[in-house]
């Protein structure tokens, strides 16, 4: 205690200007090392709570909204979650579509978009395939029934203390690759000739080529026969063709021989091959559910034998 006390005495005694200093200046120092710690300490904890706030993403659905022959509509479903008490904003979402592992489309798009607090949100994603692409493509892509899509996705969110940060969706299907029909007049068969009236049925095959069954309503027809016209009208009879097979429609014509002259006449009784023009449109059907009510039109050549 004795060796306690004159140091006691002394820190309590007055402090001349020279004591101060001396005072001061570890007093000064251990404030900045305080603070330093502070900051470090603050830092960290910040940085850990950072890695709380970050958001998640995923793809919750794919759908097709439409397909035909020329292009097929998809739509992504991602839902984006935020997990914070304020809001976060959206910079952009950057998507890449691949075929068969080979890249085909690529884009930005949700500029702008803000994300509410402590809740999730779906963004939409449309993509429009055009199959006119999808033929250029290196392979034999355009021939196979089903092709694979993958969707590698990002969106880029603006976060507190992290800044712009990053989140990956990605997506992989399949689709089939729809074709259109083969038609053509497999023969033409005649019922009955005079020198005033004829009477045939055209025989329109077509085939499916498709992995799903076709159905054909509402066939309206213009045929020219050697660059003459031999009949319209409409079939609403429909239809299926099965998936990989073939139909046939039966057309009806009926000619006015005398109109026609005796080149009709002499072609009909030689049974001499003939050349064809079909045009018109029909109506394609199919159990695919987005592929259905389709208007095709018809502008088809060839030449057709007379049975």
């Amino acid at each position: 205690m004795g060796a306690c006390a004159p140091i006691l005495l002394t820190t309590m005694s007055k402090p001349t200007a020279k004591t101060k200093e001396i005072i001061m200046k570890p007093s000064i120092y251990q404030l900045f090392l305080v603070l330093g710690i502070l900051l470090v300490a603050g830092c960290a904890e910040l940085a850990k709570h950072a890695e709380t706030i970050k958001p998640n993403a995923e793809l919750t659905a794919t759908r097709l909204a439409n397909i035909n022959f020329d292009q097929a509509d998809l739509v992504f479903d991602l839902a984006i979650e935020n997990q914070n008490p304020i809001a976060i904003n959206v910079a952009r979402l950057d998507y890449d579509l691949k075929i068969e592992d080979q890249a085909l489309l690529s884009g930005v798009t949700a500029q702008g978009l803000q994300i509410k607090p402590v809740s999730t949100s779906t963004v939409q994603l449309p993509v429009t395939l055009k199959f006119d692409d999808l033929r250029k493509l290196p392979g034999e892509i355009w021939q196979q029934d089903h092709f694979t899509y993958q969707l590698d996705s990002a969106f880029v969110v603006d976060l507190p203390v992290i800044g712009p940060y990053t989140i990956p969706v990605s997506k992989k299907g399949e689709l089939p690759v729809p074709k259109l029909p083969v038609i053509r007049i497999a023969n033409i068969q005649l019922k009955s000739l005079s020198l005033l009236t004829a009477e045939l049925v055209a025989q329109v095959e077509i085939e499916n080529p498709n992995v799903f069954d076709l159905g054909f309503s509402d066939f309206d027809y213009r045929l020219n026969v050697n660059q003459q016209p031999w009949g319209q009208g409409s079939i609403n009879k429909s239809s299926r063709i099965p998936k990989k097979s073939k139909g046939m429609i039966e057309v009806p014509v009926k000619l006015n021989v005398a109109s026609l002259g005796q080149t009709a006449y002499r072609l009909l009784s030689a049974r001499e091959t003939l050349e064809y023009q079909l045009t018109g449109g029909m109506t394609l059907d199919s159990d695919f559910e987005m592929f259905r009510n389709y208007k095709m039109p018809l502008d088809i050549q060839g030449k057709a034998n007379i049975l």
